[in-house]
């Protein structure tokens, strides 16, 4: 799907001797994550006889962001901490690493790391705003880091772990 001629294929090295990973793969990954995350509660909100020609209400606003909120934070957490990427990384050819070492993230970070823009995001009236500044903040990074990778020390890499050359 991206082709290895992309914007990062000879992209910065990091201390952790890896390339990041460029904006356009970052951002393709996020958008599969959503759909991954979003599909599955409106099917359960749908079964349960909510219908989408249906009025919004409050408490079902509620009851959705709720529903979104809980799903997107342990599906990130545990993705990032038991494989170092989410289904939308390993389409796109990306993973969440430590910035020190390149290795992965243990389950206190990885939950840091995605508890940033899934709860700014469920804040209401500003919350999309909130959710998308945090990878906003990754474009004047040098590290290209998000709000969220700061919080965690962590960044997202492309590619395999690049050994010195004797």
């Amino acid at each position: 799907m991206f082709s290895s001629a992309d914007d990062d294929s000879a992209g910065p090295i990091v201390p952790a001797g890896l390339h990041l990973a460029s904006f356009t793969r970052r951002g393709a990954g996020v958008v599969i994550d959503q759909v991954i995350i979003t599909v599955p509660v409106f099917a359960a909100f749908y079964v349960l006889g909510y219908s989408p020609n249906e009025a919004i209400s409050e408490s079902r606003t509620v009851w959705f962001t709720v529903a979104i909120t809980a799903l997107g934070l342990a599906y990130e957490t545990m993705a990032i901490w038991r494989w170092g990427r989410t289904l939308g990384k390993l389409v796109t050819g990306t993973r969440v690493v430590g910035i020190t070492d390149g290795g992965r993230l243990g389950l206190t970070r990885s939950f840091q790391r995605s508890l940033v823009p899934t709860t700014l995001s469920a804040i209401p009236q500003v919350g999309p705003l909130l959710g998308i500044g945090v990878y906003v903040w990754a474009f004047f990074d040098p590290l290209r880091q998000g709000v969220h990778d700061k919080a965690a020390g962590s960044i997202v890499v492309r590619g395999q772990r690049v050994e010195p050359t004797p």
